[in-house]
Formats: C-alpha cells, structure tokens, sequence
C-alpha cells in the first residue's frame, strides 16, 4: 500500500507522465492513486500515528526484558523493508532516465497561474496571510496595491504570472467561481490537436465518484458555465497567445479543506500518453456564509462581520455576580491557522468525503481539539503545577498555540482550560468559513452519571465527602464554562432546529487521571465518543427536546440539572438525608460578545443569551440583579437579529431520549403532582413553572433521576440567608456574614456550619481557609448573624489560580429537623495592565507600547513575565522581567513594527510566581 504522504521512498503509483514547473517530463508506470495534499506539512511526525515506543523509523527505542525475540524480527522486519524500498527507488530511477529522453508531441506546460491575491479579494478571503506571496513584505503598501479587483474581466492576462519559485495559496470559499490561467510553452493550444484538462483531487485516496477528484476539460468554445452551480463547471474566458484563461466554479457542497491541482496534457489519438503537470500552489476551500446555497449561510452582514470576520472577541470569565470579558486574538487569518485546521481534521480520523458537511467537520474539530496521549490540539489542566507547559491564563490569542503544535511535531501543547478550548475552537471554525462564537454559561453542572442533577456530599461534620459515599461520584458545578456555538442549518434533524449549534471541545477533567498510562492507540480515529460534544441545536435544548442528536442531554444538564445536598443520617434507611439549597441553580447566566460592540475599559459589549437556551422568565431575574453596564444591556441582548430570525414553531412532542417510553408531563401535570410544592421556588428564585416542566420532562427519559425529583419538604420556621459578598481585592480582608432569624412562636436550637475554601474554577477544592461552627439559640422572633473573618495573611499562600473562594454554610433545626445548605462563590479583584501607545503608528514604523501597573500586595513578585499579542501589530511575544517590589509601579517599554492597517487590538498579560493574570487591552489605529 502506498504512503498517503506521498513519501519519495514509497513504492511508485504513477504511470502518467510527471513534469516539474520546468518543463522536464518523467515517466513512470503505475497506476496514480492521488495525491495527500499536504504539502509542507505532509512530513509532520504527527500525522503518521506511532505510538511512544517506537522511534521515528518504526523501531523499538525500548527493548522491554523478555521481548528480545519480538525486538530481532521487528529489526529484521525494518531491515527488509528499507532494502527493499531502496532497490525499488534505483529501479524508478533507471526507469525515469530511460523515459525522459522519449518524444513526445504533448503540449507543455509552462506554468499555472491562480491568481490569489485577485481570486481572495472576490471571494472575502484577502485577510488570510496564506494569500500573500512568499517574500513579500505582509501588509505593506506595495503589497496591498498589487491587489486588484477581478471585476474587469480583460484584466486577467495582463496580470503577472509568477516567476519566482515559491508556491503561493490560493484560499477560496464554495459556492463562487474563481479564475485562473494556464501558460504553455513551445507551440500554442491547438483544440483540434491537443486535449487539456485540469484535474483537482482532495484527500489521500481521491476518487470521481466520492467528490474527492473533478476532471475538467478546457473546451475553447464554452463560454458559460453549463453544469453550476449544483456541480464543479470550467468556462473559457480568453486565449492570448501562449496564455489560456478560465473560470471555475466551486459548487456549495464542496468537500473543505485543501485541494491540489494538476494539469493534463494529450493528443487526440486514441491512446496516447497523458503528461501531468502538478501545479505547486495549495488551493484551500472554505465554507461560504455569503452564498445561499451554503449550510452555513447567515443572511446579515453585521453578523457575518463579527462571526467570520472579527478576529479579536472576548471570552467571559468570572462568576455570575461579577462576570468579566477575557480580550483574545482569534487570529483566524494568521499564515498558521489553516494549516493547522487542515492537520487537525487528518488527525480527527473523518473521512475525506464527509468534510463537506459542516456538522461532521465540527464535530470531528470538537473531538481533536482537546489532545491526549499524544494526539490533538491542547492538553486539558485544572489544577496542580504548569510547569512542564504554558499556564492556560498566560495565553492571549490562539496563533501562539497553533505555532507550538505545528512546529512540535503537531503534538498536544500544554496547556489550556474550558475558556481556551472555546476561544480556540472559534478561531478554527472561523478559519474554515463557519460563523462561530464563544458563549460562557455560569455556574455550570458537570453531570458525569447522566442523573441530570449534581449530587454533593457531606459527613455528619458538615465536611464534603469528595467522591460520595462510594468514591466514585465526580458530579461538579463549575463556577462558568465556555464552549463554542457554530451557526448552520441543520440539514439532519426536522425544521426548526437550524441557527446556533453547540460545539463543547473541553475534555472532562476526570478523563486525563483516569487514563493516565493508557495505551495510546486508544484515541484512534473516532475511537473515543466520549470527546464529542455537539453539535447540539440550542433550539432543542431550549424547548427541552433533548433526544436529537448530537449529546444534547449532556448540554441539557449543564444549563438545567438540579443541585442536590445530602448529609449522613444514621436514621435513614441509605445512610444520607436530602438537604434543601438555597437559591443556587445552574445556568444562572449564559453570555457572549454583542456583535458590533466593542469595549476594551469595562464589559458594556456584553450579551445575555439565556434566553435561547432557557424561557425568558427566566432571564428577567438576572438582568434584575445586574448592576453597572449589565443591566441595561441584558434587554437588549432579548431582541437580537437572530433571535428576531429564530423559527417559532408550535411546541412539539418531545422526542424521548433513547430507550425511555414515558409521556410528556404539562404544566397541569406539574400542579396536581404530589412532589410539587411552591414553597420551594418563591417568586424570586428564577426557577419558573416552564423550567420544572422542560427539567422533568427530560429527567422522566432518565430512569435513574427520577427519584431526585420525587421528594418533598416540610414547612420551615427558621429563615437563613448566606449574605452575597461585595468586591473583594486581592490581598484585602473579607467577611462571610450568615443571617438567621426565628420566625416561629418558639425556641429554637441552630447547629451551624460556616466556612471558606479556595477553589479551581471547576469547584474542585484546594485548600481551607476558614471554618466557624457554632449552636444558637433564637427566642420567637429574634435574629443572629455568624460571621467568619479571613485575613490576607491566612489565605496569601492558599489561593490558587484565578482567586476563587467558595463559601458554604449549613445549619439544622434540633426542634423540627429542619435542615438547610447554601453555596456561593466570588473571585478576588484583581488590578488591571495598563498599556499606553505612544505616537501615531503606521504600517512598518517602530511604536512603542508601555505596559503599566502597581503591585498590590505586600509581598516581592518573583519570575516575572510579560505576554503580548496584537492581530497585525505583533505576533505573540514572552518577555521575561525583574522582580517587582511590593507596592511599586512598574512600567514596561516593547517595540513594535504594525503590519497590517485598521482598528487593531494589543492584547497584554502579567504573570509572576505571587500573582498571576494580570491583563489588558488596548486599541490602536494603524495607518497605512
């Protein structure tokens, strides 16, 4: 079998006859199978899978005892191989210098012309840095003029052809033609003599009948286009002398990704020898949302500029009480970005023939994205020491990432988090023509046993039991997680379901120590579903449809599932008693970036979009809650363009998840069952009639979560409030307050837990800062107020990461039994970098960028770094600096040499052993 790669030592499968752009036939006599199309990035020793134990020429590089014989005849197997391979090649040698010197009357080939840089402005792909030439100065003014509009048709031969060496890309999207030009030598085309035909093949094995191979034949008399748009067509346009000009159109099923172009010549005699020209130029196919035809078609040009077209955005982080936007440079147009998507869906194992479907293609991208044992795009941490890799917050754009994984033999780089795997992702669907955006759901379920609830539990101390009472429960609430929405119609699923589609690429935490010395070859081409996550239509998950594909019960939960607190109680028959929760539900808040807001000072571009995955009644409490910019934007995010556009149809059945057999509860249904109980949702808790119905209607198709919802509560006399805290900033003191009161006619005794933990974002604990236990008692009416106070010097060295700290309080009633749990999280304030641009910068003139701010702690800051990246301004850049003292104001000096002209963003970050995540923006206006 040959190589797909293509490889000089693989056995020869050409017997066509081969010519360089110099004109030097070759002849060799087998059969053509195709060609990988992979071009410079055809030798990555991450594309052949091996696994760790062999070197790079398949053999053992560890002899392991007792396997000395398996050790000989693998060396006598590599032995053979290699001698043999190499009389082969001295064959093909001789045969190709006895062959060459044979006449032929074959018309030759001089050179083929694509055009890029002309085809890219047509087609909206000029922004791509693969698009300029090899040598040329990107983004100067010479280059920019050198880009002329197609529109003017007689202008195509008079066009320079290229005559140095180096291979320029053409990047073109589906569902539009493209010109190019074919230059022979010698003698001029002669139809009644001569046969020309351009043959484009995609993938390893290209084959007509699977779209992976289009013959073409140049046909001097056609001069419209006969077969488009369904189908691949070629018109004339000019013949001038030795020159031959033509315009192909692309049908919008195309098959995306990397193309090759060769170019046959022969006579009209029946069985003459067909020479090929092999054009060096990659030619890239894109999905088009500009066409119509195409799945991925978004029909507004606002949208389209900030999906497809935007590559700065943000990514939010924080915590519902105080979100914030993480700037980051997609840099989906950067001369890495294609490459490595084009590698990425070779590893992903998707077949050639199917990556014309946006859905498989995202699908596949969702699945390789995360890298583990070797094989992806990112390796996944959450906690623990980084070391060994890149801190997921030091990054701030996704060219960087892309650039390590290319240059390292496309292995996994270390690291990233949910936040980074969504930025990431939006930049590779970006990067192949699908609208795309990151989205953040705070306080986020990971329900991992499909019970859709997360199940917490607690010793009779009121301590968490990690692990359940079994060890084995990895259930978790996150305080947010991101993950992409790709926009297309849903050509596979009934109508109504087409627009926002989610894509979640982060792995889940527990898979990297449950598989830690696992055998490599376990993350073959799609053997691992447990990666895949979507694309799952939000539409469905909004209206509680959770049986369509893809892993929509799995995004269902993470916006929808119940939070459950049971305690150990000896008194019960399994040990445990179920705790109510106060106020605490997942899915508190889902947000994005606004399209065409842009705000580098606060978060005023911000967008909620809760209500496309849940009822609007529930959306109305938070934007009640938000304060500053939030407040009034979150209305606005309520009457969006695409949401104005989303299909209204009348409610449906439900179609069940598999296996279940169970009617569809209504909202009569939810008032006459016994288990309903109003008390337990007051009017304020933000958990509506409607978002019973759709959670127990998805929760009747799971068996084991039945009982979860099959419970009541008795009436309560005591109230608890666990008081919401303010902005706290880093290295100042706080306060965790508990507020009881007895609204009973009677005494009551009040056992109470307080306490405060550093935590991961993903709610896994660190370390405790604090703890106040107490038992009081309330006369009729009266009111106490516990309170925990945690001083910089008790938790300096306990934070971890992005200063998280989770607060939980418990408390239980002696008299009643009443019992009551509560939970809520805030996050450290942070100072921000200020960065200051000096003069007016222009394309190719020095700027100078200062990167400012005051250490807030008492503390010296050691090994210290900083990051910056700006889209066209400079690529990502580690700078390492001096130790900062405490309370000084540091100012830090970069130059810089802008690239590119426009509204640019600079991007900065600050890192030191002490204190981490220091970031900032700043727009810069670049003339030409």
């Amino acid at each position: 079998m040959s190589s797909p790669l293509n490889q000089s030592g693989s056995p020869g499968m050409l017997r066509r006859s081969m010519m360089n752009h110099q004109g030097s036939p070759t002849m060799l006599r087998h059969s053509m199978s195709g060609n990988s199309g992979l071009n410079n990035l055809a030798n990555s020793s991450g594309f052949p899978r091996r696994t760790n134990e062999q070197d790079g020429m398949g053999n053992n590089a560890v002899v392991r005892s007792g396997s000395n014989n398996a050790a000989y005849r693998a060396s006598l197997v590599s032995h053979y191989a290699e001698d043999l391979d190499r009389r082969r090649r001295a064959e093909r040698a001789l045969e190709e210098k006895l062959t060459d010197g044979m006449p032929s009357d074959n018309l030759k080939i001089d050179s083929v012309e694509l055009f890029a840089r002309d085809n890219a402005r047509e087609h909206r792909t000029d922004r791509y840095e693969v698009v300029l030439d090899c040598g040329r100065d990107i983004g100067s003014s010479s280059t920019m003029a050198r880009s002329r509009s197609m529109t003017n048709m007689a202008s195509v031969n008079s066009m320079d052809y290229h005559s140095s060496s180096s291979a320029s890309t053409a990047v073109l999207r589906r569902g539009q033609p493209f010109f190019m030009a074919v230059r022979v030598k010698d003698r001029n085309f002669d139809p009644r003599r001569d046969v020309l035909r351009a043959v484009f093949t995609f993938g390893p094995n290209p084959q007509v009948t699977k779209g992976s191979k289009v013959v073409l034949p140049f046909r001097m008399n056609q001069r419209e286009f006969t077969r488009a748009p369904q189908k691949w067509d070629m018109r004339m346009h000019q013949q001038e002398g030795f020159n031959i000009s033509c315009q192909v159109h692309i049908p919008a099923n195309a098959l995306v990704g990397l193309w090759r172009l060769n170019i046959e010549t022969t006579t009209t005699t029946p069985g003459a020898r067909i020479d090929e020209f092999r054009c060096k130029d990659d030619i890239y196919v894109l999905f088009n949302p500009f066409c119509r035809e195409d799945s991925v078609y978004l029909d507004d040009e606002e949208l389209r500029r900030e999906y497809l077209m935007n590559d700065t955005g943000k990514v939010f982080v924080g915590t519902h009480h105080r979100p914030k936007g993480r700037r980051w440079i997609y840099g989906q147009f950067s001369d890495v970005a294609l490459p490595a998507a084009q590698l990425l869906l070779g590893q992903s194992g998707l077949n050639p023939t199917e990556r014309g479907n946006p859905v498989q293609v995202v699908r596949a991208i969702a699945s390789i994205i995360n890298g583990n044992e070797g094989f992806g795009l990112l390796e996944g941490k959450w906690e623990g020491s980084f070391e060994d890799g890149v801190c997921p917050w030091v990054w701030t754009g996704s060219s960087k990432i892309f650039e390590h994984y290319l240059r390292n033999g496309s292995k996994p780089v270390k690291y990233g988090q949910c936040w980074v795997f969504a930025a990431v992702a939006t930049s590779i669907f970006r990067a192949l023509g699908i609208p795309s955006r990151p989205v953040t759901n705070f306080v986020s379920a990971r329900d991992t046993n499909h019970t859709l609830s997360v199940d917490k539990y607690f010793d009779v101390f009121g301590d968490e039991m990690k692990g359940g009472p079994d060890g084995d429960n990895q259930d978790a609430v996150w305080n947010f997680h991101a993950w992409t929405e790709v926009w297309m119609s849903r050509l596979d699923l009934q109508s109504g379901y087409n627009g926002w589609q989610a894509v979640d690429p982060t792995p889940p935490p527990q898979y990297r120590q449950n598989n830690t010395g696992a055998d490599p070859k376990s993350r073959g081409p799609l053997a691992v579903e447990g990666f895949r996550r979507g694309p799952s239509s939000v539409e469905s998950v909004r209206r509680g449809e959770i049986g369509f594909s893809f892993d929509t019960p799995y995004l269902f939960a993470e916006i929808n599932a119940e939070v459950n607190h049971f305690q150990e109680d000896e008194t019960s028959h399994w040990g445990f008693k179920k705790i109510p929760v106060n106020n605490y539900q997942v899915g508190r808040m889902i947000l994005t970036k606004r399209p065409g807001a842009d705000d580098d000072v606060s978060d005023a571009d911000v967008e909620d979009i809760t209500g496309l995955y849940k009822t609007l009644d529930n959306t109305s409490r938070y934007q009640k809650q938000s304060d500053g910019c939030f407040s009034s934007l979150f209305n606005q995010g309520m009457t969006s363009p695409y949401m104005e556009r989303r299909d209204r149809e009348r409610e449906r059945d439900m179609i069940q998840y598999p296996g279940a057999s169970v009617r569809r509860l209504s909202a009569v249904d939810i008032a006459r069952k016994p288990w309903y109980d109003e008390s337990r949702y007051p009017a304020d808790s933000g958990n509506t009639a409607a978002d019973r119905m759709l959670a127990m209607n998805a929760a009747r198709s799971v068996e084991r979560s039945q009982p979860i919802f099959d419970s009541r509560t008795s009436n309560d006399d005591v109230q608890f409030d666990l008081v919401e805290q303010e902005k706290v900033a880093w290295g100042q003191p706080f306060n965790v307050q508990l507020l009881i009161q007895n609204r009973s006619q009677e005494t009551r005794t009040i056992t109470t837990y307080l306490c405060a933990n550093s935590v991961y974002y993903t709610g896994v604990t660190a370390r405790r800062l604090g703890r106040n236990d107490r038992q009081v008692v309330l006369q009729p009416g009266s009111r106490e107020t516990l309170q925990l106070r945690i001083s910089w010097e008790e938790y300096r060295e306990r934070v971890v990461d992005y200063g998280y700290i989770k607060v939980f309080a418990m408390a239980s009633v002696q008299e009643t039994k009443q019992s009551w749990s509560a939970e809520d999280d805030f996050q450290l304030e942070k100072p921000k970098l200020d960065i200051q641009v000096r003069g007016n910068p222009q394309i190719g003139q020095e700027c100078f960028a200062t990167f400012s701010f005051m250490n807030p702690v008492s503390v010296t800051l050691t090994e210290c770094e900083f990051t910056f990246e700006g889209s066209g301004l400079v690529r990502a850049q580690a700078v390492k600096y001096r130790d900062v003292k405490p309370g000084e104001m540091i100012n830090f000096v970069q130059k810089f040499l802008p690239r590119f002209s426009g509204e640019r963003k600079l991007v900065g970050t600050f890192n030191s052993r002490e204190l981490g995540d220091i970031i900032g923006c700043r727009p810069i206006h670049v003339r030409e």
